[in-house]
Parts: structure tokens; sequence; C-alpha cells
């Protein structure tokens, strides 16, 4: 099981906290940074709780399909016809 190391750092513009998670295979690469929203440790901890709960609820549950994101579909479309030239009649003289 993949283990995220997060850390919570004050922003001294702020004041506030903000949250680091970093890749669990290169704890040295940044993979999210959230903004400098919470007004102490312990509201960082829980509000990136949360985002997880968030995106856990995103999930399919078992046996359902898989729904894939990304670029949609391009849409067949039919070969157009060539306009066809008005006939001419014939010409008077």
């Amino acid at each position: 099981m993949a283990q995220f190391r997060v850390e919570f750092v004050l922003d001294q513009a702020s004041g506030k906290y903000l949250a680091e998670m970093y890749h669990p295979d290169n704890q040295e690469e940044l993979l999210v940074r959230t903004e400098a929203l919470y007004p102490s440790e312990a509201a960082a901890v829980l509000g990136l709780v949360q985002l997880f709960k968030n995106a856990a609820l995103q999930f399919p549950q078992p046996g359902e399909p898989v729904r894939k994101s990304g670029k949609p579909k391009k849409k067949v479309l039919k070969k157009a016809k060539k306009a066809r030239k008005p006939k001419r009649g014939k010409k008077r003289k």
C-alpha cells in the first residue's frame, strides 16, 4: 500500500497553514500543495482528511464499470456528396 508523506507548513505571509503531499516512491517529489487556507495545523489535517474522503466517494463501487475520463470520442462524419452543377439549357441563337 502506498504511503504518502504529508507535511503541514505555516505560511508566514498569511499566518495560515497549508498541506504538502509527497510521492510515495520518491519522497522528495512534491505531488500537491494546498493553498494556505487553514487557521491551525489541526484544521489542515482535518481539511486533508476531507479531501481524501471526497476523492474516495468518487471511486466506483466493486463490480461497477469504470468511467474513463479524458478526451471525448470523435464523431464519425459522413462524407459529403459533391454538389452537382445545374444543367445548362441549350443556347439559343
